[in-house]
């Protein structure tokens, strides 16, 4: 039950259109409070990893699906490590979701290859690396 809720984003990701940009959204208030410091900002995406990989793999196992799309918790962890090298403003937030969900949807090589890992990493790791893809994406832009 405590893992449905977790890799669901607490059911927001049931909602019927558009759930990984819901899930996005969730990111938003994590970035706030925790995208200061670099390090701060790894370390949250770590324990959000592990949780996310522990929460999605039941849902997994639970459903037989490999990528239930409801489950966002990847969303948010992707969101949350494209702000490690910028601090987050109206502008940046904006822009880091555009970024981020396109390369969420086109999942663009290498971001595709971490789909193929088992369980709940499959479902984290390509958010995670998209969410570094993006990190690099928006320090480009704003410094």
């Amino acid at each position: 039950m405590w893992q449905e809720l977790i890799a669901t984003g607490f059911y927001l990701g049931r909602f019927r259109y558009a759930p990984g940009s819901l899930g996005t959204l969730l990111g938003v208030p994590l970035v706030y409070v925790f995208a200061v410091k670099w390090w701060l900002v790894l370390f949250v995406a770590l324990l959000l990893y592990l949780l996310g990989v522990w929460a999605s793999g039941y849902v997994i196992e639970m459903r037989k699906e490999k990528d239930p799309e409801d489950v966002v918790i990847d969303e948010v962890l992707g969101y949350l490590l494209s702000y490690t090298f910028v601090e987050p403003t109206f502008k940046t937030l904006l822009v880091g979701f555009l970024t981020f969900r396109l390369l969420d949807i086109l999942k663009p090589y290498p971001i595709k290859l971490f789909e193929n890992l088992p369980n709940g990493h499959g479902v984290m790791a390509d958010d995670a690396v998209a969410g570094m893809i993006n990190a690099f994406v928006l320090f480009s832009l704003f410094h």
